[in-house]
């Protein structure tokens, strides 16, 4: 199997020969300044301009060699860290009904949006304005074009790496298109979008004739230096295609057993990073197995259950600390929040929280409620109130109660 991470790199360094030495001073740069946010989020302030930097500066150090572009994003993220009061940048633009008005690139406004979206549909509270922003996928026509402009990257030529601007805007449109809150709440509140039966047809067409036939995955494809075309079997991509169309979707055996290879392989074409596995990762990987349980044969499914094993076992010893707390790891996380937010998803996917027999095992887990608690009360003892935290306080809620 294709070394994707590697051929990157390769790609990369073939635009800009001093690729690899660049990327990693600029990395030196930014990685203080993460460092003063995530202690500035600790203290309680959303720091929501900071953040907007810091995620546009994480993308342009990955995903691209714009090297003047990176170096002027990381002077605006220094910046605007000298002030604590940021909750304007929370705020939905007026302009164009956009949200994130410190990020230049559109597909990071469209990732700012389904997440005001969620929260404004759980309210059942209208955009204050019309999401004209969203002009370049508006249309049928438009959207399939601008999908297929992104599929394919050729580093080579232009030193950009299309996926994550992929990964976001089609994670967006099928929780549009298919979480059926979220369309509806389109449907009656949002001005300026017309999410149509056609647009929402054109979309599921264009994703089915992206999975790969080999691999059953999604993910970027690459055209490369020497002429080939490869496709990526990409676990982040493909577990947002799978769990916002509920898991109906084809070609579970091939799935199952690519998501089986890919284990001990690199994010985002593996399960790990740094060489260990990651609750974000395990949470993917466990509600993939979950939604296509019945749709594999049981020599399948005993393999994945022993993987569950190992990763429950992964986050229960290494990325948890005994008083119930989730170790952040800013080279992966945006906030200490996600840290929480994703062990608990994880274990919550996996029913450790429950006293139910959960999917893939024999047994309930004695010590899941008790565990459920402790977390809940390190959460408030740590003051955690980001999105991601508030998120996953509701799922500890749901599992076991509020613990007090």
């Amino acid at each position: 199997m294709t070394d994707f991470n590697s051929l990157i790199e390769q790609q990369f360094s073939a635009f800009d020969p001093d690729y690899s030495d660049r990327k990693g001073t600029y990395a030196d740069k930014l990685a203080p300044l993460e460092e003063k946010l995530i202690a500035a989020q600790q203290t309680g302030n959303s720091m929501a301009a900071s953040d907007q930097y810091m995620i546009e500066c994480k993308w342009l150090l990955l995903y691209t060699a714009d090297w003047d572009g990176l170096e002027k994003k990381i002077a605006q993220f220094e910046k605007s860290l000298k002030n604590k009061d940021q909750d304007w940048a929370e705020e939905q633009v007026a302009s164009d009904g956009s949200w994130g008005p410190c990020y230049d690139q559109w597909f990071l406004k469209v990732d700012a949006m389904i997440d005001a979206i969620n929260a404004l549909a759980d309210e059942g509270i209208a955009p204050d304005y019309p999401l004209t922003f969203l002009s370049p996928i508006a249309k049928p026509a438009d959207l399939v074009a601008w999908l297929d402009s992104q599929k394919t990257s050729r580093i080579f030529a232009d030193g950009l790496d299309r996926r994550d601007a992929l990964g976001a805007v089609s994670a967006a449109l099928s929780e549009m298109c298919f979480k059926s809150e979220i369309r509806d709440y389109f449907r009656q509140y949002v001005k300026g979008f017309d999410l149509s039966d056609d647009y929402i047809a054109a979309y599921k067409s264009w994703l089915d004739d992206w999975q790969d036939a080999q691999s059953g995955y999604w993910g970027g494809w690459f055209e490369t230096d020497t002429g080939d075309m490869l496709k990526s079997p990409d676990l982040s991509l493909t577990f947002h295609n799978i769990s916002y169309q509920h898991g109906k979707v084809g070609l579970w055996p091939a799935i199952f057993k690519t998501t089986l290879a890919i284990r001990d392989d690199v994010y985002p074409f593996g399960w790990k990073h740094n060489g260990d596995f990651n609750n974000h990762n395990n949470y993917d990987v466990a509600k993939i197995f979950d939604l296509g349980w019945a749709e594999v044969d049981s020599d399948s499914q005993k393999l994945a259950s022993a993987d569950i094993s190992t990763i429950l076992d992964w986050c229960l010893t290494k990325s948890m600390t005994p008083d119930g707390g989730f170790i952040d790891d800013p080279t992966f996380y945006n906030s200490v929040g996600a840290a929480y937010y994703y062990g608990v998803s994880f274990l919550d996917q996996i029913g450790y929280f429950g006293t139910d027999i959960p999917f893939w095992t024999d047994h309930a887990f004695a010590d899941g409620p008790a565990l459920c608690c402790k977390i809940q009360k390190k959460m408030k003892a740590e003051k955690l109130d980001d999105d991601e935290a508030e998120a996953a306080m509701e799922k500890l809620l749901d599992a076991c109660g509020n613990c007090g």
